[in-house]
């Protein structure tokens, strides 16, 4: 089929076959779509025999380096290649971040792949067979990999028929390139996808991890419906085994560690156009098990979830992160939401706002958890006037069941504390709801001074008047106690001006609880910083009533403390150590 034909609309009935299926072959073997081989020790050692992995390189990409060749290091930004190809050994191995594997890791890494399927495709190149002593397996691993090589070629074949028929439209006008303008995707940007056009549609293709086109998405430019149409699963294409986008965007997570989610092809190609390369979606608004792997095999740390910010797209959110919550408690995984305007998509807010609203929307992003408690309390805010007695059983059943979800620690007591004091507040405003509880009257426990130190903590981070004073203070949680150590060395402690960007940035470089306090104390959500701002000092003489009676009082506060105010007098009676308090400059003064 021409170009000019694709454009004149009959490649309207080859899309539709492309998407309709008709094309296919019927799926089996691995769910992935990879070649169901059996994968033996014997297989294992004779691939590790014959796969070279010099040979899993491009001609230009190695320089030769003595006896080994030398080529740039995908794993860290490697201005000056540093990752050493060794002939004799067989493996890679930069020098720099100290990362090496051998010619199995080396494709797992490069194409997404998994150990089996690694090893399967390199049996192939080799020559190994995979099912010796089973005439059969082998025949059935053959005719697959026959089926899925035709099935790609195919595929690759339609890419190009479709792109062929856009850069047409894009020289001489049409359809596909008013819609391309009216987006605000550049010629440079359709090529780099290899979009194309037929039917009517915009089509966008679906590559795996390695680049290879597996399927088609197809977007209305009319009034066409559906708006979208994709092609169904097959032997090469499985809706939820695509991470779209992540053949581009592998080296910028990679790098960065973070994944940016959105919901949609056309976000991710307009953030990748503005320079957010680490954009990707999952063709819809869950992330499956298989998805999540391919995303983790990329160097995945952090999952920023930016999904559209009408209901339904906080809803998906929501559901979201109840699935990944498993993932999330076991560690090695975190996540934060980047609330995008109601009714805006990631599209629309770049291209009506630019660059600097993606920006400043990804500085913004919240810890997943305080996300999900702020959805949670947001029926307090909404009430007018009083919260109803009805309601704030509701959130307190509601969080309450949040809260039992979490794992003893860190995240669980700081939610503990943040539906605490939201009940509260919202208590102390509506007569005859919650009655207050008084501070003093938390038993004296270990959990309790943790809880206390946290709220010191996040004190710390909004009110800056109260710094000095709380910095005499001692943490005897650990996390508590390196957070305050992470904050109380930066520059802008002194300024009077809240820190919490500064201490949000933080936690996403901080691994572990220490990461999770920093994040916490900086964005406890906006009913709480609105609070600790209006009456910081309230906030502080309710910490001391707390902290007080749970110190040691083995010796009598120094002489010069007590010129000062009560306050401070009443921190040296519990202080546990000797340190030098910023308000007297004394170092001499100490509570055993």
């Amino acid at each position: 089929m021409s170009s000019t034909g694709i454009a004149n609309g009959s490649g309207q009935a080859t899309f539709h076959r492309v998407v309709a299926g008709t094309d296919r072959r019927a799926p089996s073997g691995h769910p992935s779509g990879r070649p169901a081989g059996l994968l033996t020790p014997t297989v294992l050692e004779s691939v590790r025999e014959r796969a070279q992995v010099m040979d899993l390189f491009g001609p230009s990409e190695l320089k030769k380096a003595g006896r080994d060749f030398v080529a740039r290091c995908p794993w860290h930004d490697d201005r000056h290649p540093s990752l050493t190809v060794s002939t004799t050994r067989n493996r890679v191995h930069c020098f720099v971040c100290g990362k090496g594997t051998d010619a199995i890791g080396w494709l797992q890494d490069r194409q997404g792949l998994s150990f089996q399927e690694a090893v399967l495709e390199l049996a192939r190149r080799t020559g190994v067979s995979v099912a010796e002593g089973d005439p059969e397996a082998q025949e059935r691993f053959e005719q697959e990999w026959r089926e899925r090589r035709a099935l790609m070629a195919k595929r690759t074949e339609q890419r190009t028929q479709f792109h062929q028929a856009l850069v047409q439209q894009l020289e001489q006008g049409g359809d596909g390139a008013d819609y391309l303008q009216a987006r605000g995707i550049s010629a440079d940007t359709a090529r780099a996808w290899q979009l194309g056009f037929a039917g009517g549609r915009l089509v966008i293709p679906l590559n795996d991890a390695s680049g290879q086109t597996v399927g088609f998405c197809g977007r209305a430019t009319g009034n066409q419906e559906p708006k979208y149409r994709n092609s169904p699963n097959d032997l090469l294409f499985q809706r939820n085994g695509l991470v779209f986008g992540l053949d581009q965007a592998a080296d910028a997570v990679r790098k960065e560690g973070t994944a940016l989610l959105v919901e949609g092809p056309l976000d991710v190609i307009q953030l990748h156009q503005a320079g957010f390369t680490n954009a990707v979606a999952c063709l819809g608004t869950s992330v499956s098990a298989l998805q999540l792997q391919l995303l983790r095999r990329q160097g995945m740390k952090h999952l920023l979830i930016a999904l559209d910010g009408d209901k339904a797209g906080q809803a998906a959110t929501e559901k979201l992160l109840e699935q990944l919550q498993p993932q999330l408690m076991a560690g090695g995984l975190s996540a934060s939401v980047a609330q995008l305007p109601d009714g805006q998509d990631a599209d629309g807010l770049l291209r009506s706002n630019g660059s600097p609203a993606i920006e400043g929307l990804i500085a913004g992003a919240r810890h997943w958890l305080e996300w999900r408690f702020d959805r949670l309390l947001a029926p307090l805010s909404a009430s007018t006037g009083e919260a109803s007695l009805e309601t704030l059983q509701a959130v307190e059943r509601n969080g309450q069941a949040l809260v039992e979800q979490l794992p003893d620690g860190v995240l669980r007591r700081s939610a503990e504390q943040r539906l605490e004091m939201a009940l509260r507040s919202s208590g102390e405003q509506t007569p005859g709801t919650l009655p207050p509880a008084a501070a003093a009257a938390e038993p004296h426990t270990a959990t309790a001074r943790r809880r206390a130190e946290r709220r010191a903590l996040r004190l710390f981070v909004h009110a800056p008047d109260c710094r000095e004073l709380l910095q005499c203070l001692t943490f005897q949680d650990p996390s508590c106690r390196s957070a305050m150590e992470w904050l109380g060395s930066l520059a802008v402690v002194a300024m009077e001006r809240p820190m919490a960007p500064m201490a949000l940035e933080l936690s996403s470089r901080v691994p572990g609880a220490v990461g999770a306090e920093l994040a916490l104390s900086a964005a406890p959500g906006p009913d709480v910083i609105s609070a600790l701002q209006r009456e910081p000092q309230e906030e502080l003489q309710a910490l001391l009533d707390l902290l007080e009676p749970m110190g040691p009082h083995t010796s009598e506060p120094h002489p010069t403390v007590e010129e000062n105010s009560p306050e401070q007098a009443r921190i040296t009676n519990w202080f546990g150590t000797t340190v030098a308090c910023p308000l007297t400059g004394d170092d001499s003064f100490a509570g055993a």
